[in-house]
């Protein structure tokens, strides 16, 4: 683990935009309303043809740069991002995401103290317009992000609410170009091996998860795919590449992840592709109860129980 690197007094902001001309505006004048005002905003335009790239050239304020590239998939256009930021700390937004006007501030201050790699603030679904975390959990250091993650929220880190050091995410690898889905989910964890998270408590990001343009609506319309942090992981394992303090927990982690791929493939209509997952990549041991209702929906009476089921209670 290489050292930590104390935060200047300057940030790099990364949007990958493609194809939200209707929202990225707004996304831009979030970003502008921040009381932390010493930051440099990079859009990285992935090829859209709807003249997002032009409503971002419209903005006049020279903290602004756009670069435009072919369409190669958000993990590219971030990944151009990066490569082309000029400080040392990096806050991703997505491009029909917002920001809270204290949402850099509060991610500076807790980067500063010098004893993470990444902070993220606690965020707010638009779906549900509530916070995905309890307020009770308090702004702290994570040592162990995976264990974390499965006693709270496993999805608390989202790319709309992340600051990252931008030496650790290279050394982790920057994101997966090629990933059609959980590609910043396998960054976030590969990110949580280089050390230390911060989490803020303050819920200062707003996913749209119900926007059309979201990445949650446009994986829905997908066939679902393995996550890619189940072989992600494997490799890493073998090459003795994880530290041993968080062998268990991200293997674990590494579970909850496979037990979601089943359900959704369970949501789409295959039981017979979720029942072999479960059967040959995940473990009941270590989520019994999760487990256990995969299962039972890969039999056609258990699907009619759940689907019967689902009148009554709303949540999974």
């Amino acid at each position: 683990m290489a050292p930590l690197v104390s935060p200047c007094a300057s940030l790099s902001i990364v949007i990958p935009l493609y194809q939200k001309a209707d929202v990225i505006g707004h996304t831009v004048e979030a970003v502008l309303r921040q009381t932390f005002e010493r930051f440099e905003l990079i859009v990285v335009d992935d090829g859209s043809t709807d003249g997002g790239g032009d409503v971002v050239a419209a903005f006049a304020d020279p903290r602004i740069r756009l670069i435009r590239q072919a369409n190669a998939g958000s993990a590219a256009a971030r990944n151009r991002g990066v490569a082309a930021s000029r400080h040392d700390w990096i806050a991703f937004l997505d491009a029909d995401d917002l920001w809270a006007g204290r949402h850099l501030e509060n991610l500076q201050a807790a980067a500063s103290r010098g004893d993470a790699v990444a902070v993220f603030a606690n965020h707010l679904l638009a779906s549900r317009a509530a916070p995905v975390m309890r307020a009770a959990i308090p702004d702290q250091r994570v040592d162990d992000v995976f264990a974390f993650l499965l006693a709270t929220y496993p999805y608390a880190v989202h790319s709309s609410s992340v600051l990252v050091e931008r030496a650790a995410l290279l050394r982790a690898g920057l994101f997966p170009v090629g990933a059609v889905m959980g590609e910043d989910t396998d960054t976030w964890c590969r990110l949580a091996l280089e050390g230390p998270f911060r989490y803020v408590a303050e819920p200062t990001a707003v996913y749209r998860d119900g926007h059309p343009t979201s990445m949650l609506a446009q994986q829905m319309r997908k066939r679902p795919l393995p996550p890619p942090f189940d072989r992600t992981l494997t490799a890493l394992l073998r090459h003795g590449a994880v530290p041993a303090p968080l062998v268990r927990s991200a293997d674990r982690y590494r579970n909850f992840l496979m037990l979601e791929y089943a359900r959704q493939l369970l949501d789409v209509g295959d039981p017979d592709t979720a029942r072999d997952t479960l059967r040959r990549h995940c473990r009941l041991a270590d989520d019994p109860v999760r487990y256990a209702k995969r299962f039972l929906r890969t039999w056609s009476f258990g699907h009619r129980l759940y689907a019967l089921s689902r009148q009554w209670v709303p949540s999974r």
